[in-house]
């Protein structure tokens, strides 16, 4: 694989998995301003403009982790939720229509968990797919769905390898609150998540596909059967054998409330 583009290289994922990545592929790092380095370059996904096609120049592949930042995944406000449409939803439609200007062959676009939120808690002994339709609970969440229709739509009329990746937000085991509060069972340990999106870039892909990546624990809901035989991904880590307090999926920690590391 030769050069890799990063949206949202400084937001709660990309930050986190860039370092793993590096050791993979040579990147090129987008931010809205402007960064010191030679790998970043300065665009908003918002305009669709040169700047936006300037860093699509020689990509093979986009890793799109840009989301509109602030807030939790279930914080409801108006002036905020018009800022999840214009980033989540026309920014995807930008990247995607910039990327198929400028002749990139596969975008990975991450999406999130929540649009499999309205599924709830499935019967006992039973997963929610991994590639179930979208069933989004939250304005956030309807971002994100939509932002997926975007990404098929692409792989069907332009002729793109898209792969849509639901993902939680990501853990750092070692970050002292898990001492004190519990751990959402789906958040995913970095590892785990630099290693699906390092398979996304890499493995094979015919148009269109869909993915769950959640962290690995006795306490599981959703299937990570379709990660497994589209990526060929495992998780490495099982958040039991941390020494964590695992929570309830659906409870936001009280600490996380006004930061932008929902599920």
């Amino acid at each position: 694989m030769g050069l890799v583009l990063v949206t949202g290289a400084t937001g709660e994922v990309g930050r986190l998995v860039v370092p793993h990545l590096r050791q993979k592929f040579p990147l090129r790092l987008l931010s809205r301003r402007p960064q010191p380095g030679s790998e970043w370059v300065a665009a908003d996904l918002t305009c669709l403009d040169d700047r936006l096609l300037r860093a699509m120049e020689g990509v093979d592949c986009v890793l799109n982790l840009a989301i509109a930042t602030g807030h939790t995944g279930v914080y409801e406000d108006d002036a905020f939720n018009a800022e999840r449409f214009r980033v989540n939803v026309y920014g995807t439609y930008a990247l995607f229509e910039a990327a198929r200007c400028r002749g990139v062959r596969r975008v990975v676009h991450c999406s999130s968990l929540m649009v499999l939120w309205g599924y709830g808690k499935p019967e006992p002994g039973k997963l929610v797919p991994g590639d179930a339709p979208p069933k989004p609970a939250g304005t956030y969440a309807l971002t994100k769905a939509l932002s997926e229709q975007v990404a098929q739509y692409f792989a069907e009329t332009a002729g793109m390898e898209v792969l849509v990746i639901r993902t939680a937000a990501p853990l750092v085991p070692d970050d002292p609150r898990w001492r004190e509060i519990p751990v959402p069972p789906q958040r995913v340990p970095v590892v785990d998540l630099a290693r699906a999106f390092e398979l996304a870039v890499t493995c094979p892909l015919d148009g269109f596909a869909v993915v769950t990546i959640v962290g690995e624990s006795s306490k599981r809901m959703w299937d990570l059967e379709p990660a497994r035989r589209v990526l060929g991904y495992e998780p490495s880590v099982r958040l039991d054998d941390l020494g964590l307090r695992l929570g309830d999926p659906f409870v936001v920690p009280e600490a996380e409330s006004d930061q932008q590391a929902g599920p």
